[in-house]
């Protein structure tokens, strides 16, 4: 295997190697009943195919495997490498200073909860009622007593009964404000009782939160990693180099796991991948068996790092060549876009179908969209005013779209049948942790829904489908169709939701070379004319799959 470059975590084919050791890890907990029960709630785990640093060794590869977190409480089980240090060491600083942190949480409770506490609150409460009502009472007493005197004022020219009607208003204003007086100093009274058990809990969270700011910054100065030339570093001083601060977690994921464990031992990486087992969560597309990239937000910075040295494969893509264009007038133009390519520039300085048309027709402005993975119809206007059009459509959802997608094997998923119809609803959100992955949200994801029409069942456990998004989310298809709660059977090919054939089953073909996901055609009102126009690609990618 030398000369080949090692996996890049987050985008990668898994490798067969990988997928055989995945096997191999799954049959294992599998065989164990405790193993199987620990697991089953959900882990990702990771495998990672090593060569003997020797030169002279001419020993078969052999796999190293992973898990992230802790399992049920365990951070060491065998046959997994272990931790890069390990935080559930009942004697250790963090055990200790864990501790100390639980107690001040349990103090603020008590505080907080305390019958004194309480009756405190109530007292308050209680008081200020009773205030506002004596208060009100006696304003609308002097606003009585003020229309009698002005009455009587009207009536009478007696200085003396007029002296007596200013002492009287007077009196009534001074009863009125010691009347107050006396409620606010009873309520200062309890405020101060309650501040002084409040300022205990105040002061009990802010020496909460210098500990845990020590705690995590001593724990993330204890996970010391290597690159594949030996440098060595905290994960505290990688992630300060980028001015940023380590998320949570930062260094229990698998993959960095998995090359730790290699360097200390002498190993040269080959080839890596990380899989879902057990349970599939209701939010982030996780389905048992099938490979998923590294998270971005946690592994990025970290495996950027620990990769230094290794022949990391670049990005999978397709090289732009000619772009078929399908329709071209004075106002827009519309390409069929070739698998690989972005629809629009990106920070990778890859040249996309936008730059590629205006090189070539002029001004061209992007209305809509497709993954730099899908293939298919992509319209683009040529004027400002012809763009405003198009994207009121598109905001409207009054453009109707058709896909085609072919959808991997999904054994533990849902049977699909030809000629089933259907429609997923299945609100969306970025999942920050994990960009640009999508997941489902029901409380904080906007609205998504796409109609799909099953069209055959295929004999190597795929299935072909027919989808037409109601909305336009990032990623919806892809989503909806990987998830759970959507079809259960993620995009043949899909590198970020888990589109390959699951490591628990031997494929029956080839690993794909791209997302099974194609933009057939596309219906909308012409910007200028008014027309309702139907636009379909010259592809037939569904023969070439």
């Amino acid at each position: 295997m030398d000369g080949k470059p090692f996996t890049n975590p987050f985008r990668y084919v898994p490798h067969p190697l990988v997928r055989k050791a995945a096997r191999e890890v799954i049959g294992r907990i599998e065989a164990s009943p405790e193993l199987a029960e620990a697991f089953s709630e959900g882990k990702m785990l990771g495998v990672l195919i090593c060569e003997s640093g020797s030169a002279d060794c001419d020993s078969e590869p052999v796999f190293l495997a992973a898990f992230s977190g802790n399992v049920r409480g365990r951070s060491h089980i065998e046959g997994f490498v272990p931790p890069i240090f390990d935080l559930l060491d009942p004697d250790g600083h963090f055990k200790i200073k864990e501790a100390e942190i639980s107690a001040i949480n349990t103090r603020i409770r008590e505080l907080e909860r305390s019958g004194e506490y309480e009756a405190l609150k109530q007292r308050l409460y209680a008081a200020q009622r009773a205030m506002k009502e004596e208060t009100e009472a006696m304003r609308t007493a002097m606003a009585a007593g003020k229309q009698e005197r002005d009455e009587i004022r009207r009536n009478t020219a007696d200085a003396s009964r007029l002296a007596d009607l200013i002492k009287a208003s007077q009196h009534e204003k001074a009863e009125f404000r010691r009347l107050k007086a006396a409620w606010e100093e009873k309520i200062g009274r309890i405020r101060r009782d309650l501040e002084k058990m409040t300022a205990e809990a105040d002061s009990l969270r802010k020496l909460r939160a210098e500990k845990s700011d020590i705690l995590q910054k001593w724990i993330f100065g204890q996970y010391v990693v290597s690159d594949a030339a030996g440098a060595r570093k905290s994960i505290w001083d990688i992630f300060a180099e980028k001015g940023m601060t380590p998320p949570g977690g930062t260094g229990e994921c698998a993959a960095p796991k998995l090359l730790n464990h290699a360097y200390k031992h002498g190993l040269k990486p080959v080839a890596m991948g990380e899989f879902w087992y057990g349970k599939s969560p209701d939010t982030a597309v996780r389905t048992h068996g099938h490979f998923y990239p590294s998270c971005t937000s946690k592994c990025g910075p970290l495996l950027s790092f620990m990769m230094q040295g290794l022949n990391v494969a670049g990005t999978l893509g397709n090289k732009t060549h000619d772009i078929d264009v399908i329709y071209d007038d004075d106002h827009l133009i519309v390409a069929d876009k070739p698998y690989g390519i972005p629809s629009v520039p990106g920070l990778d300085g890859q040249t996309s179908v936008q730059e590629w048309l205006s090189e070539r027709y002029g001004r061209c402005i992007s209305v809509h969209r497709l993954d730099m993975d899908t293939s298919g119809v992509l319209v683009f206007a040529k004027s400002d005013e012809a763009a405003i059009a198009l994207q009121r459509q598109f905001e409207e959802h009054s453009v109707s779209k058709t896909y085609i997608a072919r959808l991997a094997p999904a054994p533990e998923g849902r049977p699909l049948n030809a000629g089933e119809k259907g429609m997923i609803e299945l609100p969306l959100c970025p999942d920050y942790d994990e960009r640009p992955r999508q997941k489902a949200d029901k409380i904080q994801g906007k609205s998504a829904l796409t109609e799909y029409e099953v069209t055959a069942s295929n004999d190597d456990g795929t299935t072909d489908i027919i989808l037409h998004p109601v909305t336009g989310r990032t990623h919806q298809l892809r989503v909806h169709c990987a998830h759970i709660l959507g079809l259960g059977r993620p995009i043949l090919g899909d590198l970020l939701y888990g589109g390959f054939a699951p490591a628990s089953a031997s494929s029956p073909f080839p690993d794909p070379t791209r997302l099974h996901l194609h933009a057939q055609s596309i219906s909308f009102k012409h910007p200028v004319t008014g027309r309702l126009i139907t636009i379909t690609s010259n592809s037939c990618a569904m023969k070439r799959w």
